[in-house]
């Protein structure tokens, strides 16, 4: 069986390829890296892995990680992305390419499975269902629903499932890395914890060992096709909860400070602009605000009921594994 993946060298990805060579010894499992500037597709192919220009689709039919394959994951794709055309040519292209590429080169495609994102659904109180209106809120979560439709699309010749993750977190995470570093600057057992306008808000979650079971259990299920699931824990947690969870298993005591929404929107106003002429991602964009201006919970039902899939590693578990890696890999 010949395994394609795209995005090995993001958070998730990096950690489904450790998973699937782990699981699929013996099996063919190669690598698509977006090229860089400068960069030479032919590289890296004898180890598997084959640098591309998701925007040429010609580099896609020529590269012979296309050929053949029998199971694609497409993680790659681009988060922080302050502007729609931007988030568009990150993750609308590659995977509009992308499929006509297998579609022509790898006839026997057995799954296309595309990992999209909770963003595409848009917010809600309570455990959004996979069959509810998408109302997406910022350009990222319009982006990946746009490549949703262009995977359903292909549906009737190649069997596509649609996974959406919700925040997800981990060794190797960046982005919960900064509540531990606030907790890591502790003066005499106290430290400032501060909420971007979150801290009441509920959001659901998986940690990523969870994800990449979850990931290859709707891979590999026959009951997944033409479908899209939401991928997270049961029950959603308070930002609140998450904050003083890690800062207990850090032992520090909180001093908690939540910023008022009305100063973080016009931050995330001049975030934008400060990326706009920085060419850098911001910390505070307007993307950012919708994301913490809202509750973002979901319902895994609809994945449970099809594969039996159920995420396994608690929030206190997972945090406190996650501290020790931070720990043990100089993060922290």
């Amino acid at each position: 069986m010949k395994i394609l993946l795209t995005g090995s060298g993001g958070f998730i990805g990096r950690n489904l390829k450790t998973a699937l060579e782990e699981q699929f010894q013996g099996e063919e499992i190669v690598v698509l890296k977006r090229k860089e500037k400068n960069g030479s597709l032919a590289r890296g192919e004898s180890t598997g892995e084959s640098l591309v220009d998701y925007s040429d689709p010609q580099t896609l039919l020529d590269c012979k990680n296309c050929w053949n394959t029998d199971m694609i994951i497409h993680v790659a794709g681009g988060t922080k992305l302050p502007f729609f055309s931007e988030n568009y040519y990150a993750n609308v292209v590659p995977t509009k390419n992308l499929l006509e590429a297998l579609k022509q080169k790898s006839p026997n495609l057995q799954r296309f499975v595309l990992l999209s994102s909770h963003a595409a659904a848009g917010p809600s109180r309570y455990k959004k269902r996979e069959d509810e209106p998408n109302r997406p809120v910022n350009f990222y979560g319009l982006s990946k629903l746009i490549a949703e439709w262009y995977a359903m699309s292909y549906a009737s010749t190649m069997p596509v499932t649609i996974l959406r993750p919700s925040s997800v977190y981990g060794p190797g995470d960046v982005d919960f890395l900064n509540i531990y570093k606030m907790a890591a600057k502790a003066i005499h057992g106290k430290s400032l914890n501060v909420y971007a306008g979150n801290k009441e808000r509920y959001t659901s979650i998986i940690y990523i060992d969870d994800l990449v079971k979850g990931i290859v259990t709707a891979m590999l299920s026959p009951k997944t096709t033409s479908q899209c699931f939401f991928v997270c824990n049961k029950n959603p947690e308070k930002w609140k909860t998450i904050h003083e969870t890690i800062f207990e298993t850090m032992g520090v005591e909180p001093i908690s400070f939540n910023m008022p929404s009305g100063i973080i929107k016009p931050i995330s106003y001049v975030g934008n602009v400060m990326a706009f002429l920085t060419g850098e991602p911001s910390l505070f964009s307007r993307d950012k605000f919708e994301l913490s201006y809202y509750n973002w919970v979901a319902s895994n039902e609809l994945l449970e009921r099809a594969t039996g899939f159920t995420p396994k590693v608690s929030l206190e578990d997972g945090i406190r594994l996650t501290y020790e890696s931070y720990k043990s890999t100089g993060q922290l």
